[in-house]
């Protein structure tokens, strides 16, 4: 039991840190994802940490997870073939620990890089199996996006009949879940549809409508394309003022909520609708906005970009490493603790085993006398009734005769005194013989001794025994002890205490057994209780690390209280 529980508490260390590894790798994966559209190199950092943590912790969904922002970071790096490559290792993993949402993220991985690098036929494979994954797991939201990305798809391949059934299909399920979001992509494709296809007023009307929408929900790098698109849109129907007015719009709101990636694409469009108004100056001027930002973006004046991000990642790192420590002095604190715990419980088990040992010595001990004494007792009762209990009764015989052919009466007063004595070494014979419980049990064979022990009507004596279960399950020697003591007491009573009442009591208690017997006796000085039947009764006591309790007063009798522990029997 000890080692069980030491075990328990060297587990705990390891649960509570590998839950905390566990957290600690969704903590990074999760950073990932926040980083994703603003801090490229640092959305690498976590995300690789997170998948070489979860490696060495075996934990495969933090590894899927992790591959699949990795996944994401190349492909906004245009990095495609290690993102192609990201993308299938975390679909691999997905279907080994058959995670729907980890099949879903890498499957819509792969459709935007097979967009990006126009293998349209992949795409459209991809497409169908996530389709199909999707309706399965009744992902109508899912279902929906992917119509929106097979539209796409058939666009690029000439097929718009095609492009337009997905499209729409795509906006009817979008419809149905209320989903704005979604629906404003709808409405952007399905724009950029009828505008190669020539209808310039449906194009408008739905790409016024995406426009809508993520104003209201306030969107906001989805209203810098939103007013891209609708001004493009103008500059190529050659209304400058118009194109002009949305360029600025996502200008502005580039510059109000730090969206820089889109402005230098965005002051170059802008600087075309000026050239179509014939505005030269401001045409320069804005194209002379869009280079230092392209120079920035291409690395020539990012060293304080650089340094701020490292700055940045410092401050991560350090807080990282700040909760590296924290479980550290955790785990150390823990390891402390289980150490103690041990100690302690191999002193208690020492401190058993020794207790056990000095039990079992003593238990030993205490059988051993036992059966020394019951043998010797044996002795002497078949000593006491083959050697002088058989002369004695050769001895009455021969008087008897004697008496019978001479008629003497001094013989025959002298022949009752001898049988009285026969008798009596009868009787002693008989309490000296050793005890068998195996015909009748310890109860009726105590009932039948104090029977027999007082056969005169002069005394009475009663006899309690209860309850009956917990003294029938006494092992062979402390039966024996009890009916020793019993019979020593007894003996007492009779030779000494001229009592005319006797109750004699066994108790059984839950860890103990009570022997208590009183009588109206004459009583006695309780500092003389020194004769051979009560030296018996205190060895019997203590060899059973018993309690013995005498209470005595002259001429108003005498209470003897014996408590004793029970105990399993030692081999």
């Amino acid at each position: 039991m000890c080692k069980f529980i030491l075990h328990i508490f060297l587990l705990i260390p390891t649960f509570l840190l590998g839950q905390d590894y566990n957290r600690d790798i969704h903590s990074l994966n999760n950073k990932a994802k926040e980083y994703i559209y603003t801090d490229l190199d640092s959305a690498y950092y976590f995300a690789n940490r997170a998948v070489i943590l979860s490696k060495h912790h075996q934990y495969k969904q933090g590894e899927m997870d992790g591959t699949f922002q990795l996944g994401r970071v190349y492909l906004n790096q245009a990095r495609r073939v290690l993102s192609l490559e990201s993308g299938i290792q975390s679909l691999k993993i997905a279907n080994e620990i058959d995670s729907y949402k980890g099949k879903k993220n890498a499957y819509n991985l792969l459709i935007k890089i097979y967009n990006h690098s126009n293998n349209l036929e992949e795409g459209v494979k991809i497409s169908n199996l996530i389709i199909n994954l999707a309706k399965e797991e009744q992902d109508s939201i899912q279902i929906a996006k992917t119509y929106n990305f097979l539209g796409i798809f058939k666009r690029k391949m000439d097929e718009p009949d095609s492009s337009l059934y997905y499209k729409t299909e795509s906006m009817k399920i979008n419809r149905v879940l209320k989903d704005q979001k979604a629906l404003a992509y709808n409405y952007t494709s399905l724009g950029i549809y009828h505008y190669d296809n020539g209808n310039l007023d449906t194009a408008f009307s739905f790409l016024r409508k995406s426009l809508q929408i993520r104003k209201k929900l306030n969107l906001i790098p989805q209203r810098i394309e939103a007013n891209n698109n609708i001004g493009y849109l103008f500059l190529m129907l050659e209304v400058a003022d118009s194109a002009t007015y949305y360029f600025q719009k996502s200008i502005d709101l580039c510059l109000n909520h730090q969206k820089h990636s889109n402005l230098a694409t965005l002051y170059s469009n802008l600087s075309e609708s000026y050239k179509l108004s014939r505005e030269h100056e401001l045409a320069l001027d804005a194209i002379e906005k869009s280079i230092p930002i392209k120079d920035s973006l291409m690395g020539i004046k990012q060293h304080e970009q650089i340094v701020k991000r490292e700055k940045k990642k410092a401050l991560i790192l350090a807080e990282i490493e700040s909760e590296f420590k924290k479980k550290q002095y955790i785990l150390i604190f823990a390891l402390l603790i289980a150490l103690l715990m041990s100690i302690l419980l191999s002193r208690i088990s020492k401190n058993k085993t020794i207790k056990y040992l000095i039990e079992k010595q003593k238990t030993a001990a205490a059988k051993a006398l036992i059966n020394e004494q019951e043998q010797v007792r044996e002795d002497i009762a078949q000593e006491l009734h083959d050697g002088i209990g058989g002369s004695l009764a050769g001895l009455k015989l021969n008087i008897s005769k004697i008496q019978q052919q001479n008629d003497c009466p001094m013989l025959i007063k002298e022949l009752e005194h001898l049988d009285k004595t026969y008798q009596e070494i009868r009787s002693i014979s008989h309490n000296l013989t050793p005890v068998s419980f195996q015909k009748q049990s310890l109860e009726l064979t105590l009932k039948d001794y104090i029977t027999r022990a007082f056969p005169n009507k002069e005394t009475e004596a009663c006899f309690h025994c209860y309850p009956e279960k917990e003294i029938s399950n006494l092992y062979y020697d402390q039966k024996i002890c009890v009916y020793r003591i019993i019979q020593e007491l007894v003996t007492n009573i009779q030779k000494h205490s001229k009592a005319s009442n006797v109750t004699i009591s066994l108790i059984g208690h839950k860890d103990h057994l009570t022997i208590m017997v009183e009588d109206n006796g004459i009583g006695f000085n309780n500092n003389n209780n020194s004769g051979i039947g009560f030296k018996n009764i205190k060895k019997r006591t203590t060899l059973y690390d018993g309690r013995l309790e005498i209470d005595s007063t002259i001429n108003k009798g005498t209470t003897i209280i014996i408590e004793l522990p029970y105990k399993n029997p030692v081999s």
